[in-house]
């Protein structure tokens, strides 16, 4: 009697899913691990064999300015880079307090310029420092003279930048001074250097919204200001877009979702006029957010990395000849 073929079972489909799940999970371990390496032996410009050039300018620190408009995330952007760098679900006293959200009814509750170590200087292992910034909400003249004096790094911490409404008489110079000028004098640094500047800059914006900048009036305000920073030498800030966990929540195909998220990118490098690299979308950890995420990891270091590599840039750029005198 003939021996009847059957066919093979068929694969299993979810084995074969869990196994190429577990292999991704593995990878990326290895990549956030290379990451918190990579930004733990931070050196800024580790090649100084140019004889002509003062290296002593260099700072020991990089200092990397988030900016935006209130309610876009900053400072749970901040809060995400020490959580992922550090692989701790919870911040010190100290930054912790800092990084309250208040409830109010403009602004996602950073009313003061806020400077948070991520990573302290330590030997020859450079620090990294994020600047966090109240948001912007009138986008108006006097917002963006509050832009460029946080460029010019002439801010201190814990400092409330904005403008006095009035002129005091025995300061007869302030007549001369322009509404948009009239910072206060105790919150403002005497001769800042390279060492007080921003290095890095990243725009942080709501990548949930349906328009990114939301309306024609914040497109064109940031659109002046990433063209003030450009003036300064910084060429290629960076742009984040938060909430990217919103986004999933409408879309659920995974193809679709690359669309939508496509299409929000593209919107953004035509409306500000920046390369499609310097885009980023990220999504932050939330304050009642306990569990690690290695995702959000993965993408927060990668951003962190490529901060530093920016204000490394900056930093070469910025550097200048030794001065030479000579006695005849």
């Amino acid at each position: 009697m003939e021996k009847k073929a059957f066919p093979a079972p068929p694969a299993d489909k979810r084995a074969a899913k869990k196994k190429t799940q577990g292999t991704m999970s593995e990878l990326m371990v290895r990549q956030v691990n290379q990451l918190r390496a990579a930004l733990s032996y931070f050196h800024i410009i580790p090649m100084r064999s140019n004889p002509v050039l003062n290296y002593s300018v260099l700072p020991n620190a990089v200092n990397i300015l988030l900016f935006g408009p209130s309610g876009s995330g900053k400072s749970s952007l901040l809060r995400t880079f020490y959580r992922s760098y550090h692989n701790t679900r919870e911040l010190p006293d100290e930054i912790h307090h800092k990084l309250v959200v208040k409830g109010t009814s403009h602004n996602e509750g950073t009313t003061l310029y806020t400077t948070v170590v991520i990573k302290p200087e330590n030997g020859n292992e450079n620090g990294i420092r994020i600047h966090d910034t109240r948001g912007q909400i009138w986008m108006d003249v006097k917002e963006k003279a509050q832009a460029d004096l946080l460029l010019q790094g002439k801010v201190k911490d814990l400092s409330k930048v904005e403008q006095r409404n009035h002129r005091y008489a025995y300061l007869l110079w302030e007549f001369w001074k322009k509404d948009t000028q009239l910072f206060p004098t105790e919150i403002l640094k005497n001769s800042p250097g390279l060492t007080d500047k921003p290095h890095c800059l990243l725009f942080i914006f709501d990548g949930s919204l349906e328009d990114i900048p939301n309306g024609d009036e914040e497109t064109a305000f940031y659109h002046e200001i990433l063209q003030l920073a450009k003036s300064k030498g910084y060429y290629y800030p960076q742009i984040v877009l938060t909430h990217i966990d919103k986004v999933e929540a409408k879309v659920r195909e995974e193809e679709k979702l690359r669309e939508v998220l496509d299409s929000k990118i593209e919107g953004v490098v035509m409306k500000l006029g920046i390369p499609r690299s310097s885009v980023h979308f990220i999504e932050n950890y939330h304050d009642s957010q306990w569990d690690t995420d290695l995702s959000v990891d993965f993408h927060s270091l990668r951003l962190l990395h490529e901060s530093v590599q920016q204000a490394d840039a900056y930093l070469q750029s910025q550097l200048k000849e030794k001065s030479s005198c000579s006695i005849m």
